[in-house]
């Protein structure tokens, strides 16, 4: 029912005229909405608004910015919010602007000129972020955050998280399969599989959490502003199960004025597979000019398999179907504030999993039984926002729709099951549905002493039903469980920010959580049958510290001491007659939770004339009662408290702009991720690292860019990741190995004002690696796997703007 409404809304939005061109985009008209506020609280506002990335002097303009609000170019409103500032700015481009520091007089109002952009201008600017609850530079935060721009995405070929994965410092997310991978960030790991614990990274649409013990529902990253990752637990800001960070992606808001669209399609062709399609609408339609609009997205995209399975008789047999639609409707209340609503519905349709086993040869199998993967998720969110010189308001409401299915080859374990023997599958569907509800405020932004306030609140419901049933010599159900869960989480927050002296500011915050939960477990084996029933809570302050020290407007340091936390639950799974008592390899009844620390130094800096920005942090985490999804021997899942770890480690990311049309960057990432004190009655090696991470990564890129006659620009873009070794299980059993890699890509486009093309080459070097040593629940232990990179892809993309 939601995709009908949302197909036929977005039917309005996809005829559109032609859209200005890029390097007219300086001329493009925007609807600001900045109150009166210190210069730098305005410049962060206009850059959000205008969706812009910002450089040079920003903290350095003074005095207070006239309030600005109706419709604007850059220019004329930079004009107004620098007035009587000091500073002067420039726009490098249609994405950039630079603020600078007259050092001479001030200059008046009617004075102020846009410097024009020079072929030696290496300056780099910043996305503003609002991952801290409001409008601040990345570089000016004591954390440690990383954001890239929608255009940034496209230019990369970057559609979803597993292709950010590469680009940013510290993140891993597993290569089981869209729709089924799990996040992680700064080597905090609890291991590569989902079950029943919560997830260690927050996964965040706009202000709404999309997981909670779920694998990313891979939603494809269509019409995106920005994607923000905070590294390091988000406890106080974000509550449970945000003890790696928090990732947000932040969609494109309907433009109330302009009405415009844009479409793109690709094809490619996949080394030992066959063709890949992807196809993308957007539009954007004002219904009521100037007061409401509407914006929608759809895209349907289809990836061929690579790996054939000779038991089976079947080739390419890991082919993927993942379709979409986004809506979005925003109205202006009045100057101050906006109402806005938003639907998703994604589904995702893997035909098989994408591992071989390797004594086979390469990308080939023998499975008895194909292993499909259904996905699908549904949201629907309302949201209202306020701003002004009183301060910041945003509130939102959401209803979260999960469900997904997938089947296991469960022949080398039937035979514990009894009855069992033969052939058979497990079959496992999972429905997740979460009603939340948050609402912020935050002080303004031009006192000495600034802070904010949340409540949220959240209740949802879980109901999973699981299978395993022998195929051959004969059919048969061997066992089932019927498991609802019910939870339950409140919670409020604050956070203050208070300038010590001119340099020096302090960062004090804390959460207080109430969490319930319940589990309703019903089992049968045969004849046989077992019930469950139990509830706890948990209930807790998750606190956070920091100090930031500005050096000089181009040099920050700051020591940042926070906490993530998880709630515990119940294991229910397992053959009937099994113990629950946690001794001999069997699950405790009850998994505990667990909490992080996380302790960091770090440095943000520009040098070099604004030609080089680097962010570098050093951390200790201290991780008591880690959590982990793991199989018992039968192949069913349960969770456990693994014991107590550490990660020790150095992380950066730099980019540098040696001359104008080039950027270069890198990101590393080297820790020591390890078991301290294990849990006696877990399988686990101190010396084993902490499982789907490896203690070493980084990724270098190189973009160029220059015109190409009056009205093109020729764009190439190259990078190269490496992903050192890692470990499958905590006990670095046989066939655990995985990792130890390079892939990359390359691509070419030429662009102009209305389309662009371009050419791409994904793992040009056609590699092989190990990226993910699972071949199932009832393999682990038995048969080596390799789940490989997509082999080498060639193609084309065409993109236009209407």
């Amino acid at each position: 029912m939601l995709k009908a409404a949302l197909l036929s809304s977005l039917a309005l939005t996809v005829a559109t005229p032609p859209a200005l061109a890029r390097d007219r985009e300086a001329a493009k008209l925007y609807r600001f909405q900045i109150p009166a506020e210190t210069v730098s609280s305005a410049l962060l506002d206009l850059a959000l608004q205008s969706q812009v990335s910002l450089g040079g002097e920003v903290t350095q303009c003074r005095g207070r910015s006239v309030a600005v609000y109706g419709r604007l170019d850059l220019s004329q409103a930079l004009n107004r919010v620098l007035s009587k500032s000091g500073c002067q700015f420039r726009l490098l481009d249609s994405q950039t602007v630079i603020i600078n520091r007259n050092n001479t007089v001030p200059i008046p109002a009617q004075s102020v000129k846009v410097q024009p952009q020079l072929a030696a201008d290496f300056s780099i600017g910043e996305l503003v972020v609002t991952a801290g609850r409001r409008g601040e530079l990345p570089g000016r935060t004591p954390q440690s955050i990383t954001a890239l721009s929608g255009r940034q995405l496209g230019e990369q070929g970057i559609s979803d998280l597993s292709g950010l994965a590469g680009q940013v410092a510290g993140m891993t997310v597993t290569n089981l399969g869209p729709g089924r991978d799990k996040v992680l960030l700064r080597g905090m790991s609890d291991g590569p599989f989902t079950g029943l614990t919560q997830s260690t990274v927050g996964l965040y649409v706009d202000n709404i959490p999309v997981t909670y013990n779920a694998a990313d529902p891979d939603l494809k990253m269509v019409d995106i502003d920005r994607v923000e990752i905070m590294r390091g637990p988000q406890g106080t800001l974000y509550g449970g199960g945000s003890v790696g960070g928090v990732i947000r992606i932040v969609t494109r808001k309907p433009d109330l004025d302009e009405v415009a669209g844009a479409a793109a399609v690709s094809a490619s062709l996949t080394q030992g597979g066959n063709l890949n399609t992807d196809l993308e609408l957007t539009g954007n339609l004002p219904v009521i000019p100037g007061r409401l609009a509407v914006r929608g997205s759809v895209y349907r995209e289809n990836a061929s398999g690579y790996v054939d399975d000779i038991r089976l008789g079947i080739g390419a047999v890991n082919h993927l179907r993942r379709e979409g639609i986004r809506l979005a409707a925003r109205a202006a209340i009045d100057e101050n504030w906006t109402l806005s609503g938003s639907g998703i519905h994604q589904t995702i349709r893997s035909a098989d999993t994408q591992y071989y086993s390797p004594a086979l040869g390469p990308f080939r199998r023998a499975r008895a039984v194909r292993e499909p993967h259904d996905n699908n998720f549904d949201e629907i969110s309302l949201a209202i926002e306020g701003q002004g010189s009183w301060g910041r308001v945003v509130g939102s409401a959401a209803t979260l729709s999960h469900h997904f299915e997938t089947r296991y080859d469960a022949s080398p374990k039937l035979s514990q099951f009894p009855g069992g023997g033969g052939t058979g599958t497990l079959d496992d569907a999972k429905d997740i549905d979460i009603l939340v509800a948050e609402i912020v405020y935050a002080s303004p932004q031009d006192a000495r002493l600034r802070w904010l306030l949340g409540g949220f609140g959240s209740t949802g419901t879980t109901t999973q039903d699981v299978a395993l049933e022998r195929l051959s010599p004969s059919v048969g159900k061997l066992y089932s469980e019927a498991r609802d869960d019910k939870i339950q989480e409140f919670a409020v927050y604050g956070e203050v920010t208070y300038d010590l002296t001119d340099r020096l500011t302090a960062v004090a915050g804390a959460r207080w959580f109430t969490f319930d939960f319940e589990a309703d477990s019903r089992i049968v084996q045969g004849a046989a049958e077992r019930r469950f029933k139990a509830s706890g809570n948990a209930s807790g302050v998750s606190p956070k510290l920091a100090l930031r020290y500005q050096h000089n407007p181009n040099l920050l340091f700051y020591a940042l001491a926070s906490q993530g936390y998880r709630a515990g639950g119940f294991n229910t799974a397992g053959l009937i007659g099994q113990s629950f008592d946690g001794t001999g390899g069997a699950p405790a009844r009850q998994f505990s939770a667990d909490q992080l620390w996380n302790y960091e130094l770090g440095l943000k800096a520009t040098l070099f004339e604004n030609r080089v920005r680097l962010r570098m942090a050093g951390f200790v985490a201290d991780w008591r009662d880690i959590q982990t999804d793991q199989f018992l021997d039968s192949g069913l899942s349960y969770a456990a408290n693994v014991g107590d770890g550490t990660n020790t480690g150095l992380e950066l990311e730099a980019t540098w702009k040696p001359a104008s049309r080039w950027t270069l960057s890198t990101a590393l990432l080297v820790g020591e991720p390890q078991v301290t004190q294990r849990n006696p009655d877990f399988p686990a090696l101190s010396d084993a690292g902490l499982p789907g991470v490896a203690r070493a990564s980084a990724s270098a890129a190189a973009a160029y860019e220059r015109r190409v006659g009056d009205n093109m620009s020729l764009n190439i873009h190259a990078n190269l990741i490496y992903v050192g070794t890692s470990n499958l299980t905590f006990d670095a059993g046989k066939g655990s190995k995985m990792g130890d890699y390079f892939a990359g890509r390359i691509s070419a486009g030429l662009e102009s004002e209305r389309w662009s093309l371009s050419v791409f080459i994904d793992n040009p070097a056609n590699s092989r690696a190990n990226t993910f040593a699972f071949g199932g629940p009832f393999y682990i232990g038995q048969e080596a796997a390799v789940t490989p990179l997509r082999p080498r892809t060639v193609g084309s993309k065409l993109a236009m703007k209407f």
